[in-house]
């Protein structure tokens, strides 16, 4: 039968120390390894921390320059902002003027292009002219050519009737000097008749201070031969112009009958207006005295060629004052020797 052995004494506690040992020191060394590693891991990281550190550092000066030279860059940029705010600013307002000048040109090409087709208009119908003028210049040089042949012609002609136009210029000087030595010697006895005969009215009429001779002019105040606003003679006037009549033919004899005598007898009157009565103006008045005159001395025998009557009316006035006296003195008819 086998030996029983007792358990305490058999039980060996060293293996299982040295086996706890063993395992402890390989906990031990793996712990220390790990710490290693771990401390190399750690610097390693710290030191790659470090240059990463150093590295942001140099990042972070360089981007605080960067900051500075943008912050530069900006202040620069806003001013250039600002510049070119200015500049858009002028700009907006030329580009306003330009808009203005365009439109200007604009019109102004508009203008011109009418007026260039009014031009051109214009330019075709001045065309058209000049060749109208043209074909009329041929005409006319044509019709000028044919003139100056027939003035060379004719030349040779009046050249031979220079002689006789010499000569009748000759009788026509005679002529001429012959009538004006005619007319002078009417012209004298036209005045030698007048004078004789305006003498002799002087005579007759002397002691009547209503008709007088007045230098070429015989005249009779109105009053003397018709009522106040009539043209009917009155009795006392028909005598008085029977005696112009009776000088008349005294000297009629001794007339030339080619002598250009005639008896001018002009009506006047004053200048105040005609009111009422058969005549509307005192133009009427004195056309109708003075051909009242002539009427009746026709029937006293003076051949009527040798009358005219005429009317003055109130315009030709011998006193213009504003004056009764000067309005009977205005109021008058006037018998004057003319010739044709």
């Amino acid at each position: 039968m086998p030996r029983r052995r007792d358990p305490l004494s058999e039980f060996n506690i060293w293996p299982a120390f040295t086996d706890a040992l063993g395992g402890l020191v390989m906990v031990l060394v793996f712990l220390i390894t790990v710490f290693v590693i771990t401390e190399v891991l750690i610097g390693r990281d710290i030191l790659g921390k470090d240059n990463a550190i150093g590295q942001l550092q140099r990042t972070v000066n360089h981007l605080e320059r960067l900051a500075g030279d943008a912050e530069k860059e900006a202040v620069r940029l806003r001013g250039q902002v600002r510049s070119l705010e200015a500049t858009v600013g002028e700009r907006d307002t030329l580009l306003a003027q330009l808009r203005d000048e365009l439109a200007a040109v604009r019109a102004a090409r508009e203008l011109l292009d009418a007026a260039k087709s009014k031009a051109e208009q214009s330019l075709t119908g001045a065309q058209e002219q000049a060749a109208l003028l043209g074909a009329r210049a041929e005409r006319l040089a044509a019709e000028l050519e044919r003139l100056n042949r027939a003035l060379a012609a004719n030349r040779q002609e009046l050249t031979q009737r220079d002689a006789v136009i010499v000569e009748q210029q000759g009788r026509i000087e005679a002529l001429d000097s012959a009538l004006k030595k005619k007319l002078l010697e009417r012209v004298e006895e036209l005045e030698k008749y007048a004078s004789e005969f305006f003498g002799r009215l002087r005579e007759v009429f002397a002691n009547n201070p209503d008709i007088k001779v007045v230098g070429d002019r015989f005249v009779f105040q109105s009053e003397v031969l018709f009522a106040s606003g009539e043209a009917t003679l009155s009795n006392s006037g028909s005598g008085d112009l029977d005696k112009f009549a009776m000088v008349y033919q005294q000297l009629a004899a001794r007339l030339p009958p080619d002598l250009p005598v005639i008896i001018e007898v002009q009506g006047h009157t004053d200048r105040a207006p005609i009111r009422g009565g058969r005549f509307p103006s005192n133009w009427e008045l004195s056309t109708a005295r003075a051909q009242q005159v002539v009427n009746y001395l026709i029937q006293q025998g003076v051949p009527p060629q040798r009358l005219a009557a005429v009317g003055m009316g109130e315009y030709h006035p011998i006193d213009p004052v504003d004056h009764p006296d000067a309005y009977r003195r205005n109021r008058r008819i006037e018998l004057k020797i003319t010739s044709r």
